[in-house]
């Protein structure tokens, strides 16, 4: 199996980036023979989206490609293609994903157009973190990160909630809080 941790904090050392190290080696110790690769936004170098659909057209080979080139954004595709599982390890910004995760996002639209968000799904999660006191929750993080991944093939089946979990050292200070993706606001034991 190949699975693939993505990232999203524009920090290279906090709290997301440490759980997302803890489920690496996790991943890494419970599944030896699997394939796992860890991509944070942090050290990536991936542009926004322009907006200018030339990845609605196929090209010469059948594919939908954004046509930017020169960042990190084609090795991700590739790691995408090739994943048979998704994790999104994310802090939460007003509500929503960080920039740097946004343009990440964004960047899938060449999935929107080849339709791969009619094939059979694969199975996505993601792990919220943050340090906790956002009035508003976090719910249009979900819902970005879910549409995203839907055009990519991926269904986003559980959310882990992990804000005010976690303390700025990195260090777990509570289990989260798991919820069934598909059934908003519900918690499940």
């Amino acid at each position: 199996m190949n699975r693939l941790i993505i990232v999203g904090s524009p920090r290279v050392d906090g709290r997301s980036a440490a759980l997302a190290e803890q489920l690496f080696e996790a991943c890494v110790e419970d599944c030896p023979e699997d394939e796992v690769a860890l991509a944070p936004v942090a050290t990536l170098d991936i542009g926004g989206c322009q907006g200018c659909d030339l990845c609605r057209e196929p090209d010469e080979d059948g594919a939908h490609r954004c046509v930017i080139e020169g960042d990190d954004m084609r090795e991700l595709y590739a790691l995408l293609d090739d994943a048979d599982e998704l994790v999104v390890v994310s802090p939460v910004y007003f509500a929503g994903p960080p920039a740097q995760l946004k343009a990440l996002l964004d960047r899938l639209q060449p999935y929107f157009w080849s339709d791969a968000r009619a094939d059979a799904k694969r199975p996505a999660v993601l792990h919220v973190v943050g340090e906790g006191g956002d009035p508003h929750g976090f719910e249009p993080l979900v819902g970005i990160v879910r549409s995203a991944l839907a055009c990519a093939g991926f269904a986003l089946l559980t959310v882990y909630d992990w804000v005010g979990k976690i303390d700025g050292d990195g260090q777990i200070t509570a289990e989260a809080d798991v919820r069934d993706a598909a059934c908003e606001g519900q918690r499940r034991a």
